[in-house]
């Protein structure tokens, strides 16, 4: 059994995660009304862009997993293997996302402020980008991870970090 192996469970751990966040795309149906004022919809959409960054960033540093990483038996660890990741490399591995949400978050709200108003389709756009962005990211890292004896993705990479088998 090589414990590198990991592919599979990251990505069945990625999909319970997600869908951890369900209930934010509930509230998001209920708050991102066009009778909503403003500055609530700007608001949520903060909060809701920062909850999965903090979720994984909170988890990695704590104990090297999220809920789903936990369930499918792979841990984040340094590149060492000796200990779990500091907030600075959980950070860094997760900065590709973090800053292409930023990026996402920043025109979404100048878009709103400019016409003065929420509307669905008036940040549909952007999140068709984060959708495109998502699914191209995800090929990036498949192919990385194919390439290498630990199976370290790019935000591996970034983050001095390598995920494995625990059990």
């Amino acid at each position: 059994m090589n414990k590198y192996d990991t592919g599979i469970a990251r990505f069945f751990a990625n999909i319970f995660d997600t869908t951890l966040f369900i209930p934010v795309a509930f509230l998001d149906r209920f708050i991102l009304t066009e009778n909503k004022p403003l500055s609530l919809v700007i608001i949520w959409i903060l909060i809701s862009n920062c909850l999965l960054i903090a979720y994984n960033l909170y988890f990695h540093t704590k104990n090297g997993q999220t809920l789903g990483k936990r369930l499918m038996g792979i841990v984040v660890l340094d590149v060492t293997e000796q200990r779990y990741l500091t907030l600075k490399q959980a950070f860094l591995r997760d900065s590709i996302y973090i800053l292409f949400q930023i990026g996402t978050v920043f025109l979404i709200v100048i878009r709103l402020f400019s016409i003065g108003n929420y509307s669905e389709s008036s940040i549909s756009t952007y999140n068709l980008y984060l959708s495109y962005f998502s699914l191209i990211w995800l090929f990036v890292e498949i192919i990385n991870m194919l390439t290498n004896k630990k199976r370290r993705a790019f935000h591996d990479f970034l983050g001095t970090s390598v995920v494995v088998k625990f059990r």
